[in-house]
């Protein structure tokens, strides 16, 4: 699929919708999730998140993807953010807010079986390695260089 990724949004960006993701740690990992093969971007891997709904902040977006997606509940204080990319699909410009969340102990996840298939906690450098959904590969970067300098 052909994406292009952003720091700063292009003149002719046009977002029509928005999306958060979370990177939960806990030790030096990441979770990551595998999207159901029924799915847009089907077998590929990302971490918890989705679109925004209508008058939802990013962060109230976020805090309700991960209990949706993996049952856990986040505490909005102890929620990172991360930053924001700006992502062009072929059919679509959408912002994309990052937040991270550490976890002191391993939280047990419980996978939503209609979104993802799998999860798994890897290292940045394993994640590398996936098949990431689009742009998965730029925002996993664009998180390891503001919070691992």
């Amino acid at each position: 699929m052909k994406y292009s990724i952003f720091i700063e949004p292009p003149k002719d960006f046009n977002s029509s919708v928005e999306a958060a993701g979370c990177y939960c740690e806990w030790t030096d990992k990441i979770l990551l999730l595998k999207r159901h093969h029924q799915k847009p971007q089907g077998n590929t891997w990302g971490v918890p998140g989705g679109k925004m709904e209508k008058n939802e902040t990013p962060r109230m977006a976020v805090i309700r993807e991960i209990k949706e997606e993996v049952g856990l509940d986040i505490d909005d204080i102890t929620l990172a953010i991360v930053g924001r990319l700006y992502c062009r699909l072929p059919h679509v410009d959408y912002v994309y807010h990052l937040f991270r969340k550490q976890f002191s102990v391993q939280p047990e996840v419980h996978l939503e079986l209609e979104e993802h298939l799998e999860m798994k906690w890897v290292t940045i450098k394993e994640a590398l390695e996936f098949p990431l959904i689009a742009g998965g590969i730029e925002a996993l970067k664009y998180y390891q260089e503001r919070c691992f300098l």
